[in-house]
């Protein structure tokens, strides 16, 4: 089932203080719908809240570290008080590292980092929101985001990847178990969105995991040092990468164009949302690499 009627309906969004997660909360509030604007910056949900509050929405602004339980256990109760219900969950808080480094340089402190907010950060809005939301009459819809960098290959990323492919796993089974209830579930697909979030989210580290990230070699500096021939910086900062299986999808786009995409696949109970064109090649060799994969000893 999806939502067809967003008037009046409850929005939490989190990680909507700014870029991907302030255009959905706005595009959301264009449609009717009250918004309850989660982030780890105080400042930044409140400037949200406000903006939905200029749109005629009704609006609150909830601080939360989504990787601690307790305070996403927090915003839900702050949206049920506040609203009595929740329609929609836009589960969007996402961290990468930068510059891209090697697997062999990415310490634990950088996993920690990753998987802390990319997975369990998106894991606890899951387990606190969807029991609450499961109860509800009505139609209901989560938005998880992962990247469509979950699509394609790029070396030097191969954590976030990885993150970010959890999202989309769990995404897609959990959509097939909340189909009864009539809960809809979309995966969204970023590309390049100009956002400055890789520079922001920096800065949420330590002083001594910042240190390290100025200091840490560029993974494109391995491949120089091999002497191979690399192309144009497509937003990875402090040199140039390498998308495997981009396609025509490795170019920039503003972040107000990505919540009105998001408001049509929640319309149409899409189970995903890219913002760029498909990624064919990358898609297609995942695809063909699984489809060659079983080989029976002997055979042809």
């Amino acid at each position: 089932m999806n939502v067809k009627d967003f008037k009046d309906r409850t929005a939490v969004v989190i990680a909507g203080g700014n870029g991907i997660g302030r255009s959905i909360a706005l595009a959301l509030a264009d449609e009717g719908v009250n918004i309850v604007v989660a982030d780890i910056r105080a400042d930044a949900a409140e400037r949200v809240r406000d903006e939905v509050i200029a749109r005629g929405r009704r609006a609150i602004a909830v601080p939360t570290d989504v990787t601690d339980l307790r305070q996403v256990n927090d915003l839900a109760d702050a949206a049920y008080a506040e609203f009595g219900s929740v329609e929609i969950l836009i589960n969007n808080a996402g961290v990468a590292v930068r510059p891209f480094r090697a697997i062999w340089d990415t310490t634990y402190s950088d996993l920690e980092y990753m998987i802390g907010i990319n997975i369990w950060g998106f894991v606890h809005g899951v387990h606190v929101f969807v029991p609450r939301m499961r109860e509800q009459a009505g139609e209901k819809h989560m938005v998880n985001t992962s990247s469509n960098g979950a699509l394609f290959k790029v070396p030097g990323n191969a954590t976030y990847t990885m993150t970010k492919m959890a999202v989309e796993g769990l995404s897609s089974v959990i959509r097939e178990e909340l189909a009864p209830y009539d809960f809809g579930v979309t995966t969204l697909y970023p590309g390049l969105v100009a956002t400055g979030a890789a520079a922001e989210s920096g800065k949420l580290r330590s002083m001594d995991e910042q240190s390290y990230d100025q200091q840490v070699k560029p993974y494109y500096q391995y491949a120089l040092d091999r002497g191979e021939v690399r192309g144009e910086d497509r937003g990875a900062g402090r040199g140039v990468i390498e998308h495997i299986g981009s396609g025509d999808s490795a170019y920039a786009i503003e972040p107000e164009v990505v919540g009105p995409m998001v408001v049509q696949a929640i319309r149409e109970n899409r189970a995903s949302c890219l913002t760029h064109i498909p990624p064919i090649p990358g898609i297609m060799a995942r695809s063909e690499a699984l489809l060659s994969g079983y080989k029976w000893p002997g055979g042809e």
